[in-house]
């Protein structure tokens, strides 16, 4: 590159601090400082600052090259320093997984160590608790016996002097006895006195029973109507109430959904007692479900843990509701023969001939009875040879299960392998550092 002249005045503030580097001037100050400075130094070495052309291009090509070399000294120093810290970095890194390793040991250690420290701690302190609440409740129990044992005195020393008191009334009764049955002599001679009611008991007694109000149940919809049906229609009998008397006394006991109804009647329906049942029988009875009942009826089998009496109640109970306009003795002989069809035990059912169901249930129970006194026996003698080959055998059956127990081995639940629990699997150990990284 060839060199280039330029005159002081041209000089920039970087080539007029490098021309007074070279003349070993001072280079702080503002541009014209530097460029009176530079001017002074010419001047004494007998040049004309004016016309004085300096030669700056070698200057630069140098600076330059200087320049170069200097940064590819930063460079090689700084790759050096990046490998430097490379390194440094693996070390670092290989210690941290290093430590993370012992860290997870010893914290594991310590786990096992505070779960058995804390559970001998618990364990005493549940059996510290268990004993003082032992104590505080046989406390409690005394205390409480003790004050229902001075009750009971106070009640027996009462009830002594209640009986001395009646037993001292009784005595005055008797004396006064005498006195007493002339004034009843007296008084039953008298016509139409009341004592004729005493010497009538029962018909006094019908007398107070027709002054008693039976309420009827309440009705909400949620149990059997034809239950139901039945209370009221007793209720209303003992009551002697009219058709009109049992209407009203029906709308009053409906109760909750069963109030519905009354808005789907008119007023003449809703006095009228008839349609009033055969609406609500309608909504809540079960006349139509006879065919289910049938159907019940037919496949139903005394169950393998059901006593005869519970079925004998299920069998009355189909019947009436599947047969419920027959008359009774139809109704008896079809509970009957469902009762014998159902049996479990075909010995029962075929020693059986009644014609009442309450007569099948009271025999079916008496042969059941005897059927299980002969059944008992025949185990007990069959218990009883057995004996002597269950001794023979259990000495084997102790040998095989020490076996078991002594092959028995801890099974990890991470990896599958026996000889070691989850938390010491060393899987975890190999998988752990890729987790960090």
């Amino acid at each position: 590159m060839a060199s280039r002249q330029v005159f002081l005045k041209d000089l920039k503030v970087a080539g007029l601090k490098r021309e007074l580097e070279e003349r070993e001037c001072e280079t702080t100050g503002k541009k014209a400082d530097l460029q009176n400075r530079l001017k002074e130094a010419l001047e004494n070495e007998g040049e004309n600052p004016d016309i004085f052309l300096l030669e700056i291009a070698g200057d630069i090509n140098s600076a330059l090259q200087s320049l170069k070399e200097s940064l590819q000294q930063e460079h090689q120093e700084t790759s050096g320093n990046l490998r430097g810290m490379e390194q440094n970095l693996r070390g670092m890194e290989q210690k941290l997984v290093e430590n993370s390793t012992k860290m997870e040991q010893k914290l594991i250690e310590n786990m096992d160590k505070k779960l058995v420290e804390n559970y001998t701690t618990l364990e005493k302190k549940i059996t510290e608790n268990s004993s003082c609440l032992q104590k505080q409740i046989g406390e409690y129990v005394d205390g409480k016996f003790g004050k229902m044992e001075n009750k009971l005195v106070t009640v027996e020393e009462e009830f002594q002097n209640k009986l001395l008191e009646m037993e001292r009334k009784f005595a005055t009764w008797v004396l006064e006895g005498g006195e007493q049955q002339r004034m009843i002599n007296t008084t039953l001679k008298s016509p139409g006195s009341d004592i004729d009611r005493v010497s009538n008991p029962e018909s006094s007694s019908r007398v107070e029973i027709s002054r008693i109000r039976m309420k009827p149940p309440q009705f909400d919809g949620k149990s059997p109507w034809v239950n139901y049906l039945r209370q009221f229609e007793a209720a209303a009998k003992a009551n002697g109430w009219s058709l009109a008397e049992k209407a009203t006394a029906l709308t009053l006991a409906l109760r909750g959904d069963a109030t519905d109804i009354l808005q789907t009647l008119s007023l003449e329906e809703q006095e009228d007692y008839h349609q009033l049942v055969r609406h609500l029988e309608m909504r809540y009875g079960q006349s139509h479900l006879e065919h289910v009942y049938h159907s019940q009826l037919k496949n139903r089998y005394q169950k393998s843990n059901e006593s005869l009496q519970e079925f004998e109640a299920d069998i009355a109970r189909l019947v009436r509701l599947a047969y419920s306009s027959t008359s009774e003795n139809v109704m008896e002989r079809l509970a009957v023969q469902a009762f014998l069809d159902g049996l479990r035990d075909t010995e029962t059912r075929q020693a059986l001939t009644p014609s009442k169901l309450v007569d099948a249930l009271a025999r079916a129970l008496e042969f059941e009875a005897a059927k299980q006194s002969c059944r008992g026996q025949a185990k007990v003698r069959r218990m009883e040879e057995g004996v002597e080959e269950g001794t023979c055998n259990e000495a084997e059956i102790r040998r095989v299960v020490e076996g078991m127990l002594e092959k028995r081995q801890i099974r990890c639940w991470n990896c599958g392998k026996v000889g070691h629990v989850r938390s010491r699997c060393p899987r975890n150990k190999e998988t752990s550092p890729s987790s960090e990284n």
